[in-house]
């Protein structure tokens, strides 16, 4: 269920990052565990939409400091994600750690630091316990099949910097898609994840903190 934006926006471009505010959530408060939200929408089908971060100040009130351009899978958002289908996956979700090939000391979320050994991977083997996981082997050691799974430390741009969305982890169903990330944009559509600027990656890993309970909601509208 998505809930529509009222009120009046004060926006002020820094950097090519737009802070707003006066803004009413377009989400139900009542409906999130916390104080912070990554909400990311696009049209229906579509590969190109927005990501806002919206924050709840001491004053009980939500507002939105954040509306950037996103990519997002190049079959656009969908509840029929799945393994080998390019849609970033619908619904709400929660962020609970990052990781990078560069570093971030200003991270509030655990922040694993993608050494150049790349012996740090992701796990898209169906057919493995370890589906959906980081992992850490070095190649032709590993118990997976690394041919369909990611390599953390050759993606370059898209991993210096990136959330790990908590879209089928807890528990993992076989095939139902893994390794969705918000992470660096080069340019073009995700395979299903969210891509925005190094500049926008490194101001959600500062900003993000586990005790206020970060989620990320995203849906086509």
């Amino acid at each position: 269920m998505r809930w529509g934006v009222t009120g009046v926006l004060v926006a002020v471009a820094v950097v090519g990052i737009v802070v707003v505010t006066g803004s009413r959530p377009p989400f139900d408060p009542d409906a999130v565990p916390g104080t912070q939200v990554v909400w990311v929408t696009a049209p229906a089908g579509a590969d190109r939409g927005t990501l806002e971060l919206w924050q709840r100040n001491r004053m009980r009130r939500w507002e939105r400091t954040l509306a950037v351009p996103a990519w997002v899978g190049k079959a656009g958002i969908s509840r029929e994600a799945r393994e080998g289908a390019a849609y970033t996956p619908e619904g709400t979700f929660a962020l609970t750690e990052g990781f990078g090939r560069l570093p971030h000391a200003g991270a509030k979320l655990p922040y694993l630091s993608v050494d150049p050994s790349n012996t740090w991977w992701w796990v898209s083997d169906t057919e493995s316990p370890l589906y959906n996981q980081k992992f850490r082997c070095a190649e032709g050691e590993c118990p997976f099949d690394t041919t369909v799974s990611e390599n953390l430390g050759r993606t370059d741009p898209q991993y210096n910097y990136a959330l790990v969305i908590d879209y089928n982890r807890f528990p993992v169903v076989p095939k139902r898609g893994s390794a969705f990330f918000v992470h660096v944009e080069a340019g073009r559509p995700t395979a299903g994840c969210v891509a925005v600027g190094d500049d926008v990656m490194r101001t959600l890993l500062a900003t993000l903190e586990p005790s206020r309970k970060p989620v990320i909601g995203m849906y086509a509208i």
